[in-house]
């Protein structure tokens, strides 16, 4: 077995493994639901990690990680819903190594406590 294919085997094994770190969401693709897992990153936005001391940040974007065997074509109108939120699909950010990186956003955003007073 070489390198790559001990990675790839890691990869679900440990990744995408629901007792370890991935979570189940369920993706909705020309209206069929699916439950797959994924890693999930609430609060990203145009491909950029949030500084959680950062006052402002968009809870509305999110980056979910999920293999493209589970999800061949992802594209406009796919949804996930995750945590009793709807995201919608926004962008593929990366595919590397059968995996996707994903954009979703909820429409949702965050406002600091220091712009009400």
């Amino acid at each position: 077995m070489t390198l790559k294919d001990d990675m790839l085997a890691d990869v679900d094994s440990v990744f995408f493994n629901s007792d370890e770190m991935a979570e189940t969401i369920t993706y909705t693709s020309d209206g069929v639901d699916k439950n797959i897992s994924a890693l999930i990153e609430i609060g990203t936005s145009s491909g950029e990690k949030w500084n959680l001391k950062e006052k402002d940040r968009s809870y509305g974007d999110a980056t979910f990680t999920i293999r493209q065997s589970d999800i061949p074509k992802p594209h406009i109108g796919d949804e996930i819903l995750y945590n009793g939120n709807t995201y919608t699909f926004v962008t593929i950010d990366q595919c590397v190594n059968g995996m996707y990186d994903l954009r979703f956003s909820s429409g949702e955003s965050a406002v600091s406590m220091g712009r009400l007073s």
